[in-house]
C-alpha cells in the first residue's frame, strides 16, 4: 500500500466512522447505496467496489464501538453503539490496524486482544467487538494529550519542544536531551508503540517514542517543509521508514555475548526490550548476554555499531561481522 493508497483508506475510514457513528445516535439502518453515496459526497470518490466497503465495515465492527450488522430482511446494515471513541483514540486504532497490515478475522481479533492488553485491562469482556473507552500506551497516562497537542502542531504547520528520555545501565528512564525544538510529521504505529517522526537537526528523519518524550510544548514557529527533507512533490514512505528505522526481524534464537560502549545502551534497550541482561564491566563498556534473534539484519545493525560493539560470541556471529568489515575494508581500498 502506498503513500496515496494510505491516506486514501485512511481519509475513507474516518469518514465512514463519522458517518456511521451519526446512524448509531438513532439506531438507524444504511445501505450500501447510503455508504456509497456519504463517501461520494463526502470525499469525492467515484464508486467504490463493495468488498472494499465490505472490510471497512468489518474492521470498524471489529475494533471501535460501532456495531454493524446486516439485516437481511431489511437487506441493510443497522448499526448501534456502546460509546463513542474520541479522536486521538481512534486514530491509535485506525494506525494499529493499517499498520497490522492483516487480512483475517483472527489477525483482526489478536490486533484486538492487544490493544485490551496496552490499555491495561487482563481480559476482554465481550470478544473483538470493542475498544476500551480510554486506550493508554506506554509508562505514563498522558498518551493522549501528547497526541492532541503533536496532532495540533502537525495542523498548525508548528514545530515542538520536548525532553527526551532514555534508559541509562539501571534500566531506568532519564533526560537525555532537553528543549528538543522538532518539527512533527507524522505519528505511526509500530511494535505496538506510537512514534512521532519528525525532523531535528540536519537533514533527515528522526523518531521518537511517545511514551519517552516528557514536557512537550508547542512553540510558534513555523516547522521545516517535510519537502526540504525528501524532495519537493515527493511522498513520504511511512512503511519503508519503518521498516529502515524502527524494530528488528525475527531469525534463529541464539545466545550472544557482545561487548558495548556505554553510549549505546539506549539503543540496544530499544531495539531488544528492557529486559535483556546486560552487565556493567565498570570500564566504559557493558555486555550484553542474551538470547537474540540471529538474521542478516541483526548483523547489519552490529556492524552500524562500527567500534563502539565486539561480538564476543558465537564465534559463527564473530565471524559473520569480522568478515563483512574486512570486506567494507577492501572495498575502501580498492576505491582509493
Amino acid at each position: 500500500m502506498d503513500k496515496t493508497d494510505l491516506d486514501i483508506t485512511r481519509g475513507r475510514i474516518f469518514e465512514l466512522y463519522e458517518f456511521l457513528s451519526a446512524k448509531a445516535d438513532a439506531d438507524d439502518y444504511v445501505s450500501m447505496m447510503d455508504i456509497k453515496n456519504c463517501l461520494k459526497g463526502r470525499m469525492g470518490l467515484g464508486d467504490i467496489d463493495r468488498r472494499t466497503i465490505s472490510r471497512d465495515l468489518f474492521l470498524l465492527n471489529s475494533i471501535t464501538k460501532l456495531s454493524v450488522e446486516y439485516d437481511n430482511k431489511a437487506r441493510a446494515y443497522r448499526v448501534s453503539t456502546r460509546e463513542k471513541l474520541s479522536a486521538p483514540e481512534l486514530s491509535i486504532v485506525i494506525n494499529a490496524a493499517l499498520s497490522a497490515r492483516f487480512d483475517s478475522e483472527q489477525e483482526t481479533r489478536t490486533l484486538a486482544d492487544k490493544l485490551y492488553s496496552l490499555a491495561g485491562y487482563a481480559k476482554m469482556p465481550s470478544g473483538a467487538h470493542q475498544v476500551k473507552s480510554r486506550i493508554k500506551l506506554g509508562e505514563g497516562a498522558d498518551t493522549l494529550d501528547k497526541l492532541d497537542a503533536l496532532q495540533k502542531a502537525i495542523d498548525q504547520n508548528l514545530k515542538v519542544l520536548f525532553d527526551y528520555r532514555k534508559y541509562t545501565l539501571n534500566k531506568r528512564f532519564e533526560v537525555v536531551r532537553t528543549d528538543c525544538r522538532v518539527s512533527p510529521y507524522k505519528i505511526l504505529w509500530q511494535n505496538d508503540s506510537l512514534y512521532l517522526v519528525g525532523n531535528y537537526l540536519g537533514n533527515d528523519f528522526s523518531h521518537y517514542r511517545l511514551e519517552r518524550i516528557c514536557n512537550l510544548r508547542v512553540t510558534k514557529e513555523t516547522r521545516k517543509p517535510i519537502g526540504d527533507i525528501i524532495g519537493i512533490g515527493k511522498f513520504f514512505d511511512e512503511a519503508e521508514y519503518l521498516r529502515r528505522a524502527v524494530g528488528l526481524s525475527q531469525g534463529d534464537v541464539t545466545r550472544v555475548f557482545i561487548r558495548f560502549q556505554n553510549s549505546c545502551i539506549g539503543e540496544v534497550l530499544d531495539n531488544l526490550g528492557k529486559d535483556v541482561y546486560i552487565r556493567d564491566n565498570g570500564d566504559g563498556r557493558f555486555t550484553l548476554n542474551d538470547n537474540v534473534a540471529l538474521n542478516k539484519k541483526f548483523t547489519r545493525w552490529i556492524l552500524g555499531f562500527g567500534p563502539c560493539a565486539e561480538v564476543i560470541k558465537p564465534d559463527s556471529l564473530r565471524n559473520e561481522v569480522a568478515d563483512a568489515l574486512k570486506s567494507a575494508g577492501d572495498i575502501y581500498k580498492r576505491a582509493t
